[in-house]
């Protein structure tokens, strides 16, 4: 299998892990998933998917969501890490590493 052929998207785990952490600094924040989407320009199906770990987005959605919240994107992307292999393996080989606990 090529390089190119290989799934190198964030998983399920990962994206659920994701989606917790807008969910709580949303509920931090006092805000209703609608009142989220509408001050970080995102639909509220976006945000939906987002939140239930359907979909991960793309980082400037996560730029406003973090913006509208008030947490860094550090504080939204917790628990969810790239680790890429040691240098002499296999050239830009790596895993996701997700932490199960929310912080």
């Amino acid at each position: 299998m090529s390089r190119d052929e290989r799934n190198w998207g964030l998983g399920e785990e990962g994206r659920r892990r994701l989606g917790a952490n807008v969910t709580v600094r949303r509920l931090r924040a006092g805000l209703t998933r609608r009142e989220l989407a509408i001050r970080a320009a995102v639909t509220t199906h976006r945000l939906a998917q987002i939140e239930d770990g359907r979909q991960a987005s793309s980082l400037d959605v996560w730029v406003r969501l973090a913006g509208t919240t008030g947490d860094s994107l550090d504080d939204l992307l917790a628990g969810v890490r790239w680790v890429p292999v040691a240098g002499d393996e296999v050239p830009g080989e790596g895993a996701y590493i997700v932490k199960r606990r929310l912080s």
